[in-house]
């Protein structure tokens, strides 16, 4: 016989049998005190992990950036000095036999005050006579690299201005593109569009450029309406874009172009700073033109000696110039001269070209060229055999006009300057032009 229970729920009596009785469940509390605990502990646990993660990540992307035997040629910085850093832009593959090395054809002191409060940049045109250290006789600042990699151009530096560098960064010109690129373009306004037959292209105006623009911007020397200074006006450019790059880094918020900038970053640089110091420095650099960093070039002036081009620099003017580099993290900003080749000067200039390219009409089409500049009637022939490279022969008091005329040449870069009083008495001119194959057309 089942026994009768009576429970109570609720304030009511209910009466079950044996078996019939239903169980009763306590309703258990929620401790949110531990489930906020254990909450906590697994946030921290992903953001310790995600921050080792970067923190390898970052690391593993440095060491690609290192340069082994670079250290010895740097100097520590020393507590309550300025900081230098050497900054070169490096140009491969448009020397023959220079791939692997390459020249550095963007040259760049950057000097920060101790305080971080101001900093000053000085630029170095590629062209400049120095002595590269190991090696006998002058050469131009820019194939110290070629001869030496990354240490002998440290070098070079080092003993041409008596500074000490404590650090460097060097970017490799095919690769730069990329890093203009990964950081979505730099907004700059362009004065004149450039239409440099060696560089490209660049429109004018309000402009975003990509990398390829931007690598014509810094390179561009040839287009005499956009850069009527040369290579000067080059290293103009080069200083503008310096700040429109940095403005458009220190801006970036989008967490994957950043990843993308950084893994550009890591496959074109090269240097011995962090990115945590690189991030630093560029945020110093980006008050050019607020009067926080000033920017100036070596002051001096090119010239032709033997048969080749040089930049010669004011001895005495650079001096002063780094001296306030040096100690105040300060320089002079010293308006180049603009070396000036009016009409009438060119009218002066007597010119013979030959055509040595074996190019059908090569040499009249260039002959008509100079003259459209200024030159009087110009000779044209063809050279008793074929050249590969473009050559300009004059007189023994002839070489400022042979300058004159080689700038004025659109087709070649840099043609061989040579001596030559026969060949000029021959043809009775001042200056001879052989055009080789190496002469670009449009």
């Amino acid at each position: 016989m089942k026994k009768r229970h009576i429970f109570r729920r609720g304030g009511k009596k209910t009466l079950y049998l044996d078996g019939d009785q239903p169980r009763l469940y306590r309703r258990r509390r929620v401790r949110w005190k531990r489930v906020l605990l254990w909450t906590s502990l697994g946030v921290a646990a992903l953001l310790i992990a995600g921050f080792v993660w970067g923190y390898a990540w970052l690391k593993g992307k440095e060491s690609k950036m290192r340069v082994a035997g670079v250290e010895s040629s740097l100097s520590p910085a020393k507590k309550g000095q300025p900081v230098t850093t050497l900054v070169m832009g490096v140009d491969r593959g448009s020397v023959k036999g220079e791939e692997g090395l390459g020249r550095s054809d963007i040259v760049m002191l950057v000097s920060v005050s101790s305080n971080g409060k101001k900093a000053a940049v000085i630029s170095i045109p590629r062209d400049t006579r120095v002595l590269i250290p190991g090696y006998k006789g002058y050469n131009k600042i820019n194939a110290a690299h070629a001869y030496g990699g990354t240490k002998q151009a440290i070098e070079t530096v080092r003993a041409f201005t008596g500074l000490d560098i404590n650090h460097f960064a060097e970017i490799d010109f095919n690769g730069f593109k990329h890093i203009v690129n990964a950081v979505g373009g730099v907004p700059m306004h362009i004065e004149r569009a450039i239409d440099d037959k060696y560089a490209g292209k660049v429109p004018a105006g309000d402009v975003v450029l990509n990398g390829d623009q931007a690598l014509t911007l810094v390179r561009a020397r040839f287009d005499v309406e956009a850069v009527p200074e040369g290579d000067l006006g080059r290293v103009k450019n080069q200083q503008k874009f310096l700040q429109a790059m940095l403005s458009a880094v220190s801006h970036q918020r989008n967490p994957f172009r950043i990843i993308k900038l950084v893994d550009a970053t890591s496959e074109n640089v090269k240097t011995d700073l962090t990115f945590s110091e690189m991030f630093s420095l560029g945020l110093k650099l980006r008050g050019i033109g607020t009067g926080k960093v000033q920017m100036a070039t070596a002051p001096g002036e090119p010239k032709l000696i033997g048969d080749a081009w040089y930049y010669i620099v004011d001895a005495n003017a650079f001096q002063q110039l780094i001296s306030s580099f040096e100690s105040r993290s300060e320089v002079e900003v010293v308006e180049e001269k603009k070396p000036e080749v009016s009409t009438s000067a060119r009218g002066d200039i007597s010119v013979a070209v030959l055509n040595g390219a074996r190019v059908q009409g090569l040499a009249t089409s260039v002959a008509n060229d100079l003259e459209r500049r200024g030159y009087p009637e110009v000779a044209r022939d063809n050279s008793e055999s074929a050249y590969s490279k473009t050559a300009i022969y004059y007189s023994d008091e002839g070489s400022s006009k042979a300058g004159t005329v080689a700038a004025d040449l659109d087709g070649v870069e840099e043609p061989l300057l040579k001596r030559n009083e026969d060949l000029t008495s021959e043809y009775e001119v001042d200056v001879v032009v052989v055009l080789g194959s190496d002469y670009q057309t449009d």
